[in-house]
């Protein structure tokens, strides 16, 4: 009666589950009609190879090394295995090797009994997906939302400066007796000087777009840094005289560099800006040549950055805790300033200046091009 309910599980077992048996070369020598099915293979095709004909290319080594060396002790291994079929699709099985012990303490032969869960697995994918697609859009639309906030914040403030100064003026202007010249050239200067930070607002926006794209192209020029550097500071006078920055330059007229004369006074322009906003009352810049680098170092007294890393990432800005300076940005213009240089191959870094309070950025270009452009004009 036992051995007839013992041929009955065994049958049921057979029916139910995918099962082989192999040597103790890990040779199969016999598969049940189950697995025949689900593998696409015949058992005459299985018969005589071994279980590397399923090998899938995503099981790494060890899975296979610590199975082998559990079931050759005489242990019962337990887990997860993705099976290659004979078309190339994809089989994961619950399996269980289990050693065939005779009564001497010898392996006999090893059976492998496998229970399909390719739907169920797939259906989780699916799920873990979804769920993962859904928690990136809200992603998307938090960040949308706050760049909106940002960029709106960021536009109305020069706009309320032009507003306001053009309304002064044109009352300056009714009173031609009363009219100050001096000031009303200084506050032009500033609705300029508003109107293009609105347009260069604009701009790195869209360009961002472009640079992660990889889609905006260079032209590589030599020319020397002072330049830019001294166009940027005309431009910026009257910002300068109206927050009483006291400006420290240490200029070499020696220093070249070979880069996009556009896109560097892109990068020049907002590391500057950035010193007026967040510095108090001094800003440094330097501009060193070495035998190998040249260097451009913009130097502010304000309270400085904690993390230095995260300061460049999109959105980034005064709130942000990694911040202790406080200040009014888009959290774009760093992020910009980034994918700039690592499409130019410009070295970029923020560091403390040394013993005193502040923000020291510094650009690094490498000399080598300058050389080769040199050789060949």
């Amino acid at each position: 009666m036992q051995i007839r309910q013992n041929q009955q599980y065994f049958k049921a077992l057979m029916e139910a589950s995918i099962v082989s048996r192999s040597n103790l070369s890990g040779v199969i020598i016999d598969a049940n009609e189950h697995f025949c099915t689900i593998s696409g293979y015949t058992r005459e095709e299985m018969i005589g190879q071994s279980h590397a004909i399923f090998r899938h290319p995503s099981n790494p080594p060890s899975l296979y090394k610590e199975l082998w060396n559990t079931i050759t002790l005489g242990q019962i291994w337990h887990g997860r295995i993705t099976n290659l079929n004979k078309d190339g699709s994809d089989f994961i099985a619950e399996t269980t090797i289990i050693p065939l012990i005779e009564e001497n303490g010898e392996i006999l032969e090893y059976m492998a009994i496998r229970n399909d869960i390719t739907d169920m697995v797939k259906l989780k994918r699916e799920m873990f997906f979804k769920e993962q697609e859904k928690i990136e859009q809200e992603k998307i639309r938090k960040a949308q939302q706050s760049f909106l906030l940002l960029f709106t914040h960021e536009l109305r403030t020069p706009l309320n400066a032009i507003i306001n100064f053009t309304k002064y003026i044109t009352k300056q202007l009714d009173k031609p007796k009363k009219c100050n010249q001096e000031k009303i050239l200084e506050l032009l200067n500033l609705v300029t000087l508003n109107g293009s930070d609105m347009l260069e607002t604009i701009n790195m926006i869209l360009e961002t777009s472009k640079l992660n794209g990889h889609k905006l192209t260079y032209v590589h020029t030599l020319f020397n840094p002072n330049e830019i550097i001294s166009e940027t500071l005309i431009k910026y006078h009257s910002l300068i005289q109206e927050k009483n920055i006291k400006l420290i330059r240490h200029s070499n007229n020696e220093a070249y560099i070979y880069t996009d004369r556009y896109r560097f006074q892109q990068i020049f322009s907002n590391i500057f800006s950035n010193a007026i906003k967040y510095g108090h009352d001094e800003i440094t810049i330097t501009v060193s040549v070495e035998e190998e680098f040249t260097h451009i170092i913009v130097e502010d007294n304000g309270i400085g950055i904690k993390d230095k890393e995260a300061v460049f990432n999109l959105f980034a800005q005064e709130d942000d805790n990694f911040l202790q300076r406080k200040g009014s940005g888009t959290g774009i213009g760093l992020y910009f300033i980034k994918l700039l240089c690592k499409d130019l191959f410009i070295g970029y870094k923020i560091e403390d200046r040394v013993n005193t309070q502040g923000t020291k950025f510094i650009l690094t270009f490498n000399n080598k091009y300058k050389t080769t452009e040199r050789i060949k004009q």
